[in-house]
C-alpha cells in the first residue's frame, strides 16, 4: 500500500471539504428539520404560549383540559393547586341537587290555617308552612313580579274567603336561621347578591327601585319607585336632581339588622333612569307582609297582622290544622338553568340546605355540604382538593383544583342526567353569564361553561366541542390578578377558541 506524503494528503482532504460545501445549482437541498405535532400537542403549545405571554400582573393561573369521553389529558398547568373558585362552586351545588333531588323535584309549600271558613270568612290564622322554595320571583314567572302573589291570592279566593279573621303567619323552620353564608362579607349585605337565607323567601329577598331623575326642576329629589309594590322597607330619600355639568358622587344602602333603607347624593338628569336593588332583613317576615297587601288590593279583608312564627309565644302545632291548599314549584331542572346561566347565589344556597333537609339531620349549610361530599365520593369523584364553605361560590373560603373542577365535569358527563346538567349551562354568545363572550369565535355557540367572579378571581369551567364534534372538558382558573377582569376573560374566551378549533 502506497502512503501519501503530508502535503498531498492535506491537499486531497482540502478538495473533500470544498466538495462538501458546494454544490451544483441543479442539486436537490436537504429538507430543513420540521418539529411534526398532533393535534392535541399542537393545541397544549398554542395554551402555553398564550399564559406565558400573559402580563405577570395577572396572577395565578390553574388550567386542565381533557377528553370528555377518554379523560385524556390534552394540557394542564397548577391543575393540582388550590384556587377560589368564586361561582364556579355552583357547578358543585347544582349537579348534587340535580342527581339527589331529581329533574322532576318541586317544593311543595303548604298553606294551613288554624280555623274554619264559615260565611266565606276565616275564623283562625293563615300559615304558610315554608319549604324552602326559592322560585318565588319574577325569573320564573315571564319577568312579572306579581304572578306567585296574584297565584295565592286566586287559591285563597278559591276557597270562597274573603274575609280573615286572624294573622297572616310565616314558618321558616325547615331551614336554620343562619340568614348569610359561611365567610360572607358584612358590607355586601345591601346588595341582591348577599340576600338574607330563609326557608320562607319572596322575591329571592330583595326589593328593586327603579331611579327616576325629575325632569320638570333641578334640585327636586329624585323619583325612587320600588318595582315590587310594597311598603315594607323604609326609605329615606336624599338622592336629587342636579345638571349634567355638576360633579356627582351618590350612593344607597340599607343599615344593618333593620330594613331602613336610603338613597343620598347628587345624581346627573342625563343618567335616566336606573334600576337598584336592597335586600330585606327576616325574609320570613318580609314574604307575609307583601302577602296581606296584596290580599287587602283583591279586596279580601285582613284583620289581623303578618308575623314570623319565630315570634310567637308557642311553636305551631300543624295537627291542630288544617291545609287550604299545596302550591308546587317548577321543577328541579328549571331550578338549576335559574342558577347556573344568570349565576343566582340565592337560589344556590337554598338548595345546600334543601340537600341538608331532605337528607341531612337539618336544612342548614353545614349539613347540605356533609350530604353533597357523600354524594361525589360515592361516584367516584377526586374530592382530595375539595372544599366547601357555601353553595354558590360568594364565600372565600372556598377552595377547589382544576384537577377537582375536572373530576366533576367528567362525573356529570358520564352520569345519565347529563343533558339536564350541561343544558343548565351559559352558552357563549347566546345566553347567561357568556352571553357576550366569545362573538365571532369558533367558540360563539360552542362552548357550554359556568363563569365565577368575586374580587381578583375569574374562573370559566365546563364544556365545549373540537371541529369533528369531540367533546373536551376544560377549567380555567385566574386568582389574585390586578389586571382589568376583561383582560382576563378575554385569555380564556383564547383558549375556549383554540378548543373549539381542534379538528
Amino acid at each position: 500500500m502506497r502512503i501519501l506524503n503530508r502535503p498531498t494528503l492535506l491537499f486531497l482532504v482540502g478538495i473533500l471539504l470544498l466538495g462538501c460545501t458546494t454544490s451544483p445549482h441543479n442539486a436537490t437541498p436537504l429538507p430543513k428539520h420540521q418539529i411534526m405535532r398532533s393535534a392535541q400537542q399542537q393545541v397544549a403549545f398554542e395554551i402555553d404560549t398564550l399564559l406565558n405571554h400573559a402580563p405577570t400582573d395577572m396572577g395565578w393561573w390553574g388550567v386542565k383540559v381533557q377528553y370528555a369521553n377518554t379523560g385524556e389529558v390534552i394540557y394542564e398547568r397548577n391543575a393540582e393547586k388550590l384556587f377560589m373558585p368564586a361561582s364556579n362552586t355552583k357547578m358543585y351545588t347544582t349537579a348534587a341537587a340535580l342527581c339527589l333531588l331529581g329533574p322532576q323535584y318541586r317544593y311543595e309549600t303548604d298553606f294551613v290555617t288554624t280555623g274554619k271558613v264559615e260565611n266565606n270568612i276565616l275564623n283562625g290564622d293563615l300559615i304558610i308552612r315554608g319549604s324552602g322554595d326559592p322560585t318565588w320571583y319574577k325569573r320564573f314567572y315571564d319577568g312579572n313580579y306579581d304572578s306567585v302573589m296574584v297565584l295565592f291570592v286566586d287559591s285563597i279566593r278559591a276557597q270562597g274567603i274573603t274575609s280573615i279573621n286572624g294573622n297572616i303567619i310565616g314558618d321558616d323552620n325547615v331551614f336554620d336561621d343562619e340568614l348569610l353564608g359561611y365567610g360572607w362579607a358584612w358590607d355586601d349585605e345591601t346588595y341582591y347578591y348577599s340576600a338574607q337565607l330563609s326557608g320562607l323567601s319572596y322575591n329571592e329577598n330583595y326589593i328593586d327601585f327603579l331611579l327616576t331623575p325629575d325632569s320638570a326642576k333641578i334640585g327636586n329629589p329624585v323619583i325612587i319607585e320600588p318595582l315590587t309594590r310594597t311598603k315594607y322597607l323604609n326609605v329615606r330619600n336624599d338622592l336629587i336632581t342636579v345638571s349634567s355639568d355638576t360633579a356627582t358622587d351618590w350612593d344607597y344602602g340599607r343599615d344593618r339588622h333593620t330594613n331602613n333603607v336610603w338613597f343620598e347624593g347628587d345624581y346627573r338628569i342625563q343618567r335616566g333612569e336606573t334600576e337598584k336593588a336592597i335586600t330585606v332583613h327576616n325574609p320570613t317576615l318580609f314574604t307575609v307582609h307583601v302577602l296581606k297587601e296584596r290580599l287587602i288590593e283583591a279586596g279580601i279583608q285582613v284583620n289581623g297582622e303578618p308575623l314570623d312564627g319565630d315570634d310567637l309565644a308557642d311553636s305551631i302545632d300543624y295537627d291542630q290544622t288544617h291545609t287550604l291548599f299545596t302550591f308546587h314549584s317548577h321543577p328541579m331542572s328549571d331550578i338549576i338553568t335559574k342558577v347556573n346561566r344568570p349565576s343566582q347565589n340565592f337560589i344556590a344556597e337554598a338548595l345546600q340546605k334543601t340537600m341538608g333537609n331532605e337528607f341531612g339531620k337539618e336544612g342548614s349549610s353545614r349539613e347540605g355540604r356533609k350530604v353533597q361530599m357523600a354524594f361525589y365520593d360515592s361516584l367516584g369523584m377526586d374530592t382530595q382538593n375539595l372544599q366547601l364553605r357555601d353553595g354558590s361560590g360568594l364565600s372565600r373560603h372556598n377552595l377547589v383544583s382544576p384537577n377537582t373542577s375536572t373530576s366533576l365535569l367528567q362525573m356529570m358527563w358520564n352520569h345519565p342526567l347529563r343533558s339536564y346538567y350541561i343544558e343548565s349551562f351559559p352558552l357563549s354568545g347566546l345566553n347567561g353569564t357568556i352571553k357576550k363572550r366569545m362573538i365571532g369565535s369558533s367558540a360563539e355557540w360552542n362552548v357550554r361553561a359556568k363563569t365565577g367572579t368575586i374580587g381578583y378571581v375569574h374562573t370559566l369551567s365546563g364544556y365545549t366541542w373540537t371541529q369533528s364534534g369531540e367533546p373536551i372538558i376544560l377549567s380555567l382558573m385566574a386568582n389574585n390578578y390586578t389586571v382589568s377582569t376583561s383582560i382576563v376573560k378575554q385569555y380564556q374566551n383564547e383558549i375556549a377558541a383554540i378548543l373549539s378549533d381542534m379538528e
